[in-house]
């Protein structure tokens, strides 16, 4: 008798589900799920993938049922915590989430899975280190995990651990180069490092590999304004919000290079465009006050410029003590916090005498080298660290010195502009009086500024020989003040035998700027770029040209000559974009009218 062929076993009823559910096609997949349960309730693999699918559609609650459900009657419980995990982290229950994940951790301990999604969790609680050494363990379990690498590397961004950070990129990309994030995030590092045309390539790559990414076009723009070619970053930030109207940032983007031509109304509209979006976002808020600032209506825009504590690259820690709203504060004293650049201190700087004559007890908060400088304040005590804050045991409140106009409703017109509120050391003084010598008409020249980077920077510099004009003047000495960049180009100028070029601020120990102070006090005039040299002369009520760009920073206000923060001061401002010659004309005709007359 011959025996019929065994008929081909039917396909697991499970198999086909996840068939289904790997094509993406989830109605049909549940309706396979949903079957298996109905003839056994308590089969896990079918709850767990309920549960999976339910998460993947948004319904997180529901999900967390099925996993409680299955938690009752399955045997692995390792992947089924580490899913509840998932679903308490989507619902902003991280306590719960990370009960979860370690519940997993205990359940299997080589679970690999569960170790990164504790160490991600752990990174967006701000629990960092504890979070780094999650993703160790992690990347110990699976060494060639790709995206453990780039979330790893975040984290170390964040700590400011740049150089692990992109070798942590690099790694991930080795292992996946087409791992977007890690494309996007290290773009991000090499921004913040200001190692643009890098930036800008692994942008580039991002949006070779993801080209609707809005991000990555609004990031890619700040990197082409910060190049200084802005109409492309504006072509960016336009990609963005075509991608992604409700893009609050790109607004900001846009909105920032439009105040980077000069069109303050554009940005404006811009920023409260971003602020529609997203009524508290700090970037919007900052960057409409710098606007206002700018336009002359202070009122408006000191109380937004406040928000700078609170961009990604805010310019000071706040103090662990009461903040000063103008609130009289008997048997209190008031710390103001330096900030910024040192221009920015010696400008305001004047807000310590100011308040101290007003009956308070005024404190600076300065860096070390600052000291002596500050110490010429009248009425003004100066600190160098918190703990010499601590030293005194009266109560204090604190102010970050560039708050100090908005805390006193001050107008462009109603600047205290009494000079000079700093001073030079007399003995300096006489010093340099004699090294000089009384021939010729003594010019102090400033072109670069300090270490800087990005477009504003480099906008404000001066290329030396501009000034050549000013060296074929009958009479005039020319009296180099620059002590940092632009040496260099000193050599390349055919003018160079007419730069004299004193060794000043060199003094071990002297502090910042004494020496400086007391040789502008032997000149005639200074002429100088946007940089602390220009503050420091007017603050010393010297005769001071100050040569400004196209779009100034907001401190100068547009369009008028006077400066309503130092008397002594005359602005040059550039008629056109770029144009250094045309401005140094001027400049030429104003100082041989002043030589004519001495």
């Amino acid at each position: 008798m011959n025996s019929r062929p065994a008929a081909p076993p039917a396909e697991d009823p499970l198999q086909q589900a996840l068939a289904l559910h790997r094509e993406g096609k989830r109605g049909l997949a549940m309706q396979r799920y949903v079957a298996i349960l109905e003839r056994d309730p308590t089969h896990a693999d079918a709850l767990y993938y309920v549960a999976v699918l339910a998460l993947q559609e948004g319904q997180f609650a529901e999900g967390i049922k099925v996993i409680e459900r299955a938690l009752k009657v399955g045997p692995e419980r390792g992947r089924l915590y580490n899913l509840l995990g998932q679903a308490h982290m989507r619902l902003n229950d991280d306590a719960e989430a990370l009960r979860c994940f370690e519940r997993a951790i205990a359940c299997e301990p080589g679970f690999a899975d569960a170790y990164g999604n504790r160490a991600n969790l752990l990174a967006d609680m701000g629990r960092r280190e504890e979070a780094l050494a999650a993703f160790d363990q992690a990347l110990l379990l699976r060494p060639d995990n790709a995206e453990d690498h780039c979330n790893r590397a975040s984290v170390l961004a964040d700590l400011g651990r740049t150089a692990e950070a992109l070798a942590g990129y690099d790694r991930a990309i080795a292992l996946f180069p087409e791992l977007a994030p890690a494309h996007f995030n290290r773009a991000d590092v090499l921004m913040r490092l200001g190692r643009l045309e890098e930036a800008l390539a692994a942008y580039d790559r991002t949006l070779a590999l993801e080209p609707e990414l809005a991000a990555a076009h609004s990031n890619r723009g700040i990197v082409l304004k910060e190049l200084g070619r802005l109409d492309e970053a504006r072509a960016s930030a336009d990609r963005a919000l075509a991608i992604d109207p409700g893009f609050a940032e790109a607004y900001v983007n846009r909105g920032n290079v439009a105040f980077e031509l000069g069109r303050l109304e554009d940005a404006q509209a811009d920023y409260v465009r971003a602020l529609e979006r997203r009524p508290e976002l700090p970037a919007a808020r900052y960057a409409r006050g710098l606007a206002f600032l700018a336009q002359g209506d202070w009122p408006s825009g000191f109380p937004l410029y406040d928000e700078r504590e609170n961009i990604a690259a805010a310019p000071y820690k706040p103090l662990p003590y009461p903040r000063w709203r103008g609130e009289p504060m008997p048997g209190e004293r008031l710390v103001l916090l330096c900030e910024q650049g040192l221009g920015d201190t010696i400008q305001f700087c004047r807000f310590g005498p100011y308040l101290a004559a007003r009956g308070l007890p005024v404190t600076l908060l300065a860096s070390a080298p600052m000291r002596p400088l500050l110490s010429t304040l009248r009425g003004v005590s100066v600190a160098t660290s918190p703990d010499e804050l601590a030293s005194d045991r009266r109560p204090l409140r604190w102010l970050p010195l560039m708050s100090a106009p908005g805390v006193l409703g001050l107008r462009p017109d109603t600047v205290p502009a009494e000079v000079p509120y700093l001073a030079a050391d007399p003995a300096r003084i006489e010093g340099w009086r004699r090294r000089l010598g009384p021939q010729g008409f003594k010019i102090g020249i400033n072109w670069a500024p300090g270490p800087t980077r990005g477009w504003f920077g480099r906008r404000r510099a001066i290329p030396l020989a501009m000034f050549a004009l000013l060296a074929a003047l009958p009479g005039v000495r020319l009296i180099s003040l620059q002590t940092e960049t632009g040496l260099d180009e000193i050599a390349q100028v055919p003018f160079r035998d007419r730069i004299e070029r004193p060794a000043i601020d060199s003094e071990p120990g002297a502090g910042r700027f004494v020496d400086t102070a007391a040789l502008m006090a032997s000149l005639d005039l200074i002429v100088t770029c946007d940089t602390s040299i220009a503050h420091l002369a007017g603050a010393l009520a010297r005769p001071v040209f100050t040569a400004l760009p196209h779009v100034p920073d907001w401190r100068w206000l547009r369009e008028r000559e006077d400066c309503p923060w130092y008397p002594t001061m005359r602005l040059f401002r550039q008629r056109a974009p770029g144009d250094w010659r045309e401005v140094f004309g001027r400049i030429a005709q104003a100082v041989s009218e002043l030589s004519d007359r001495r």
